[in-house]
């Protein structure tokens, strides 16, 4: 199999598995929210919330075919890697502006009741061990430990490497384009290993501890259905850093072995990480999707026609519907109005200065390889 076709083949599975979480996400939403807009149970459920969702799906079923059209079009014609790109800017792209417009419709059917903030939301404290939390930590342990061995194995063997380094393996795993060697050239994937994974799993470490919005009036029912959801969506994000770390580490070390030793490849393994990777995230999506929903709606138990909390029901503190911005909330991590899983409190200034540095970082890596030309 050519990489031309490697490549149309990974963007036609992710057309359709980005398409397709589009599709659902008005299906395993809270109850109440209407594109990032907390218009209540009633209105949620009427026949003008029912248009706008329907208008939904039309639009993301003509942007995945679009996106398929143009982006293998492009491939046709020798340019596979333009063409998957393109896929990728018609998709998200125009899944976002159409999120906007019906975010901007929405906002007008909130009945004035709905508008005042719910009760005080449940905070994350709670006894013992949160769900995830155990694998998140392990995650954090090994993707360190993995990233700071490439990190020293490099070091170690820049001085022994030749004057030209690979830096781009082709899909046989034999490399296909070389560089001068330098700092920057040799340590730059696992400088980024070292930042990335231990990020990922950070992050599922601090999913499990997020604040937890229940539905007023429905008890255990709906605390039980958020503590499931956390610890499937850290479980997720651990399973994912752990992965990122190995086919990284494994990319790193290999590069330095192929420098010694320009008989060497990638070997078969390396892509059978990458696609154990794609299964194992793929399979884990569909699992929350359909099991828990966002947020564990499809778990909750108890009053479902009951308000949410105000970690979710009160309009004020969200933007777009999308950013989260509450400075009298010391909550780091909180659940998304649209989507699937959480975001940060952008009115909390460790969780801006967590994001921004880690931005930071991998801006700089990635501005280092292209000036290094990799």
């Amino acid at each position: 199999m050519s990489e031309a076709t490697m490549v149309n083949v990974f963007t036609v599975f992710r057309v359709l598995l980005v398409g397709c979480i589009f599709l659902v996400i008005p299906l395993v939403t809270r109850k109440g929210l209407l594109f990032g807009v907390y218009v209540g149970e009633s209105v949620a459920q009427g026949n003008a919330a029912r248009a706008l969702v329907h208008r939904w799906y039309r639009a993301m079923l003509l942007l995945m075919a679009l996106a398929l059209f143009v982006g293998l079009g492009i491939s046709q014609s020798g340019r596979s890697l333009a063409g998957d790109l393109t896929a990728t800017a018609i998709l998200v792209g125009g899944g976002i502006a159409f999120y906007l417009r019906l975010h901007y419709a929405a906002r007008t059917l909130v009945p004035p009741e709905a508008s005042r903030p719910a009760e005080v939301a449940v905070a994350s404290l709670q006894a013992g061990e949160p769900k995830g939390a155990a694998l998140a930590k392990v995650a954090i342990a090994l993707t360190l430990i993995a990233a700071i061995g490439s990190v020293v194995y490099a070091t170690v063997s820049y001085e022994s490497m030749p004057e030209r380094v690979p830096t781009h393996f082709g899909i046989s795993g034999e490399p296909d384009a070389w560089s001068d060697k330098s700092i920057t050239s040799v340590m730059v994937l696992p400088l980024m290993n070292l930042v990335v994974c231990p990020f990922i799993a950070l992050m599922a470490l601090l999913v499990s501890r997020a604040k937890r919005s229940v539905r007023g009036g429905s008890g255990g029912g709906s605390i039980e259905a958020q503590d499931a959801f956390r610890g499937a969506v850290a479980n997720l994000l651990s399973g994912a850093a752990l992965l990122t770390g190995l086919m990284m580490t494994v990319l790193s070390v290999q590069m330095v072995r192929v420098a010694l030793d320009p008989t060497q490849t990638l070997g078969p393994g390396f892509l059978v990480i990458v696609g154990l990777m794609m299964v194992y995230m793929f399979v884990a999506l569909i699992r929350i999707v359909i099991k828990y929903g966002q947020g564990g709606a499809l778990m909750e138990q108890g009053s479902p026609d009951a308000p949410l909390t105000d970690g979710l029901a009160d309009n004020e503190h969200w933007v777009a519907g999308v950013f989260y911005v509450n400075r009298d909330d010391p909550s780091i991590m909180v659940e998304k109005r649209f989507g699937i899983g959480y975001t940060i409190n952008f009115g909390n200034r460790k969780a801006v200065v967590m994001l921004t540095t880690f931005l930071a970082l991998l801006f700089a890596l990635v501005a280092l390889a292209l000036l290094a030309g990799l």
